[in-house]
């Protein structure tokens, strides 16, 4: 079989030499993939010698976490959503639903919930500070009464809640436990995830937030409490999203993650926990772009280096500890604002992606969002684009079709090696944390959305309608618009109501136990003990803004990641 093989490369080589390169004076160009790695024009068996061989649902899981894929379950179409007024949201939620937003089973209400920076950052509607921001790219939660709003008539327990917010993470479960608790629910009842992940939020965007260390805590904290009494949760979402947005590579996203999770889980040991109890519930927000098959191979990749770093460096016994669940969040930074019609072909080719490297969830871009937040019309022709890849091709039938090919074989091997040099050396340096710090991360990916950008702008790289293929035809794609002042008014108006209507000493009393416990908690091993008091201060209607202040007197206040490392 080998020489069979070797004659018929060599057969190639010849023809390309003397028909290509001699008769049609044609030079093959030298490919690179956006991790650098470089592309040959054809692939065959030597160059996947020594593969072992694997079937979908068994370790190291590269082609899959089941032995059927979506056969047996399609993927979740989630759409993440929210913006001005809470009964406005509750409306949008309602037409995804609709639509089609679906979880796991056709009857699973999910709501991916995206609320406004200052609900992000733990600032209230009536804070000065906030002007002009409220209800603004999300909707703005800060009291039990606007979790009503969103979720009144909802079964919780049937019902997968997952709001979009970093640092504010646990003042936010700790009022959905109070409002779930309400209406007669027990945490382990609940059902849904929390970012958990601010730093990477903090990182990427420089919105001020804890100090780093504040929020190391922080999420240690929702992690020990959530593997002790929300068995159903998903504690924490490692997000290369972000990373992908500011142009790290599909192997960076993949390392830097990897860093991250292996920084967590030692402390989660720590903490006291067996990492068999909470590293099967790490949900993922993957980034998805334009470099196809890489994209594919990164999420084989992903998979199998995740199964082989938790059996091997944290001796998980469980296969669900093994098993990497992927949500794929498409690519915004893919879509432009110039003939955004474009955009509907590159989110279909976002999702063919995803589904051809077997992903559980998926939230689809729409067409519009270079241009602002998605109305009605793209929205629902984004959740479209899933249903017709679901119900009108055959790609669904076979788990893992792409398994076998000499290329996404070799590519996914290589994606994989690039991906654990970039973790090896974020290690090397001290840690995720320590690059956070240092400001190693930063300048990363500062460096590599420089390079992206005079890549672009050297017609080095082709996009579509921005620097290729131009047009002067316009086409009209109205924005969608928030009545900002409107919605702002709204919610101080019922923010003050809120805070007149209760008892001022309860109010003073749960702060001031929840200032005590986040300055005793100075070391991993004291995860567990803040929110308790998180939970009594919410069912005593202290605000979102006024849990997360209370937090912020005690640990430094508000810092920039631009402020860490210098250049």
């Amino acid at each position: 079989m080998d020489e069979v093989v070797r004659n018929l490369r060599e057969e190639w080589e010849k023809e390309i030499k003397e028909v290509y390169e001699k008769k049609l004076k044609f030079t093959l160009p030298q490919y690179q993939n956006e991790s650098a790695i470089s592309i040959n024009p054809v692939y065959d068996p030597m160059d996947v010698e020594g593969f072992p061989s694997e079937m979908p649902g068994q370790y190291p899981y590269t082609r899959g976490i089941r032995a059927l894929g979506y056969q047996y379950t399609p993927w979740m179409i989630q759409m993440l959503h929210g913006y001005g007024t809470s009964e406005e949201t509750r409306g949008r939620t309602e037409f995804l639903l609709k639509e089609g937003m679906r979880g796991y089973g056709e009857q699973q209400a999910v709501l991916l919930l995206q609320v406004d920076p200052p609900t992000t950052v733990g600032l209230d509607p009536d804070d000065p500070k906030v002007f002009g921001a409220v209800g603004m790219g999300g909707t703005s939660v800060c009291t039990l009464g606007d979790l009503d709003n969103l979720l009144s008539g909802h079964d919780l327990s049937k019902t997968r809640f997952a709001p979009n917010n970093r640092f504010t993470c646990l003042p936010m479960l700790a009022m959905y436990i109070a409002y779930a608790e309400q209406r007669g629910y027990t945490p382990d009842q609940l059902n849904g995830q929390s970012q958990n992940d601010a730093l990477t939020r903090w990182i990427t965007t420089d919105i001020g937030g804890p100090t780093p260390t504040t929020q190391f805590k922080l999420r240690m904290e929702l992690i020990k409490y959530c593997s002790q009494n929300m068995p159903k949760w998903n504690h924490t979402n490692l997000c290369g999203y972000l990373y992908g947005e500011t142009c790290a590579t599909p192997a960076q996203e993949l390392g830097i993650v990897m860093a991250e999770a292996v920084e967590t889980i030692e402390a989660g040991i720590k903490a006291g926990l067996d990492p068999d109890t909470f590293v099967s519930r790490f949900s993922s927000q993957v980034h998805m772009g334009m470099n196809f098959f890489e994209e594919i191979a990164k999420l084989r990749a992903w998979r199998r280096l995740w199964a082989k770093t938790m059996k091997e460096r944290f001796n998980c016994k469980k296969a669900s500890s093994l098993q990497y669940r992927m949500h794929v969040h498409t690519g915004g930074s893919s879509l432009t604002m110039e003939q955004p019609l474009n955009n509907v072909t590159r989110s279909t080719l976002h999702v063919l992606a995803s589904v051809l490297g077997g992903v559980q969830s998926l939230h689809t871009c729409s067409y519009d969002e270079a241009i602002g937040l998605p109305s009605e019309e793209a929205v629902r022709t984004a959740i479209r684009t899933n249903q017709v890849i679901l119900h009108e091709t055959d790609i669904p039938h076979v788990t893992d079709p792409l398994g076998g090919s000499y290329y996404v074989e070799w590519l996914t091997d290589r994606v994989e090696q690039e991906a654990v040099t970039v973790m090896s050396k974020m290690e090397s340096l001290g840690g995720f944390s320590e690059c956070v710090k240092t400001g190693w991360l930063r300048r990363l990916l500062e460096h590599q959305m420089l390079k992206w950008r005079e890549q672009v702008d050297n017609d080095e790289q082709t996009i579509v309608g921005l620097n290729k293929f131009r047009t002067d035809d316009k086409v009209e794609t109205p924005p969608f618009t928030v009545k900002a002042q409107e919605t702002a008014d709204i919610a101080v108006e019922r923010v003050r109501k809120w805070k007149d209507d209760r008892e001022p000493n309860s109010v003073k009393e749960a702060l001031s136990n929840v200032g005590r416990a986040m300055q005793e908690y100075d070391s991993p091993e004291k995860a567990g003990i803040l929110i308790p008091t998180l939970i009594e201060a919410a069912k005593a209607k202290c605000t979102l803004g006024e849990m997360m202040g209370t937090i912020y007197d005690v640990t430094g206040g508000r810092v920039y990641s631009s402020e860490y490392g210098g250049r």
